[in-house]
């Protein structure tokens, strides 16, 4: 008797065991955990545009505060002021930037580059030649009366937005084109061409306002 009852007993115990494995035996996850981690929702990851940076500014803070309406005559272009006589040319190589409308102000760098040349010539009275590693050439000229209206010298690197000097003439004439030996006149003063629009000069208004309105700062 004592045997059978052993054998009843686990006979039981299986059972037992048999019954309270059946919820494990019914559950993928117990014997599929890859099955089981697949159902997890993964987080969606969305990427942050980046904010573009303007590499172009204008060259007086007082452009970025409101809307200036500039003369004829100061726009680059063809203006209603005669430039030369001999051949007739209206053609206005650069911008001009009046005391009147932006102050006699600190000067700011347009565009990063580096200081090739600052000199005097006649005709451009002192001036600020810039060269930037991307093909540029900004010239700031006829606007400052003396040396120390010149912050910068020969070999300097200036950044976007960097005083250059302080308008203290009636006007900054500000040219721009690309690294071209054509712009150079035979006294090695970034002034050939003067006057003569063959497409070597550029419209420094437009390079500025298409690079500042891709980052939502076009005032002008």
């Amino acid at each position: 008797m004592k045997k059978i009852s052993r054998i009843l007993l686990a006979i039981g115990i299986i059972a037992i065991v048999i019954f309270a494995a059946q919820p494990l035996w019914r559950s993928n996850s117990f014997f599929n955990p890859v099955h089981h981690t697949s159902q997890v929702r993964k987080k969606s990851v969305t990427k942050k545009k980046k904010k573009y940076v303007p590499t172009w500014g204008y060259p007086f803070k007082r452009l970025y505060k409101k809307k200036i309406k500039f003369k004829s005559g100061q726009k680059y272009g063809e203006t209603d002021v005669l430039r030369r006589t001999s051949p007739k040319s209206y053609f206005h190589d650069g911008y001009d930037f009046g005391f009147s409308e932006v102050g006699h102000k600190a000067v700011l760098a347009v565009h990063a580059g580096t200081v090739h040349r600052v000199h005097y010539r006649a005709g451009m009275g002192l001036y600020v030649w810039i060269i930037s590693k991307d093909g540029y050439v900004e010239i700031y000229q006829e606007g400052f009366l003396n040396n120390y209206d010149i912050y910068v010298k020969k070999g300097q690197h200036v950044k976007l937005g960097q005083k250059i000097g302080k308008l203290t003439g009636s006007h900054i004439h500000l040219g721009i084109t690309k690294t071209d030996k054509h712009y150079i006149d035979k006294h090695g003063d970034p002034c050939g061409n003067w006057w003569k629009n063959n497409g070597t000069w550029l419209n420094p208004m437009k390079i500025i306002n298409d690079d500042l309105a891709k980052a939502g700062k076009h005032y002008q």
